[in-house]
């Protein structure tokens, strides 16, 4: 969740820095100092440096007038972060923190435009970031475990509403604590909660009759887990397209009618030579 956590951070502080009316770039360098600050109060380990190099690139562009993309900003972070550090590229959880954002940056768009229009997008988001995040890190995560969580999607849905409090709020409490303690206190009351209540759904789940079950080692596992991240994508977007799924299935049904009517006038006319 650091990528999640750096994010809900940088927000947090441009939108303060601009509810006071400070210029843009001033902006930008007060929400990269307290990124720079969460950094060091969390630990610089992979997947927060990813994180935060990534989103302070982000905010740089945007700061400057110049939008670009989000996979142009991921890969300039990555990129910088093993020039400098390569011995983060035999980082487990770097891997599977890139992975984790490649696969928000190019799948959750799209699966979140898949939705009827009755979905709210709020609601389509929350569902197509974690599936998107767990496509492309499922296949890294079998080959280190050999087990299939079938409900480490509905966790992730369930504790999200839960992140954004235990991270701003534990954040603020953080330098009131030493100054002033009796202010403090709701903070880290209403963050402390949200923690336990991350951790209560997370072992519902897991104690969920069929919530881990097995699944091949080695290669195959690997390459059978990518094939079902493929699969989960056409089964979202079959399930999600019905009017489309008929459409097709009556056209195959009308050239297979063809093509029978076909063979058996050919072999009428074979018969009757």
């Amino acid at each position: 969740m650091s990528g999640a956590n750096c994010s809900l951070i940088l927000g947090g502080l441009v939108l303060l820095a601009r509810s006071f009316r400070l210029a843009r770039g001033v902006a930008a360098i007060v929400a990269l100092g307290g990124l720079a600050a969460f950094v060091m109060m969390v630990g610089p380990d992979a997947s927060v440096l990813r994180a935060a190099v990534m989103g302070a690139i982000g905010l740089t562009a945007l700061s400057s007038g110049r939008q670009g993309r989000s996979l142009g900003f991921l890969c300039l972070a990555v990129t910088g972060l093993l020039t400098l550090d390569p011995s983060l590229g035999t980082s487990v959880g770097f891997l599977l923190s890139v992975l984790a954002t490649l696969g928000i940056v190019l799948l959750a768009r799209p699966i979140a435009s898949w939705a009827p229009s009755w979905v709210p997008s709020w609601l389509a988001s929350a569902v197509a970031v974690p599936l998107a995040a767990q496509l492309l890190c499922s296949p890294v995560i079998v080959a280190l475990q050999p087990q299939f969580s079938s409900c480490s999607l509905l966790t992730n849905i369930a504790v999200a509403p839960f992140v954004a409090p235990v991270t701003i709020l534990g954040t603020i409490a953080v330098p009131l604590v030493p100054l002033l303690p009796w202010l403090a206190i709701v903070p880290i009351a209403v963050a402390g909660a949200s923690a336990g209540m991350v951790a209560a759904i997370a072992r519902f789940f897991a104690g969920l009759p069929g919530a881990s079950l097995p699944w091949p080692e080695g290669p195959a596992g690997i390459a059978t887990m990518s094939l079902w991240s493929v699969g989960t994508v056409l089964l979202v977007w079959l399930v999600l397209h019905p009017t489309r799924v008929v459409s097709a299935v009556l056209w195959l049904h009308g050239r297979l009618v063809l093509l029978i009517a076909a063979g058996e006038s050919s072999l009428r006319r074979r018969w009757t030579r």
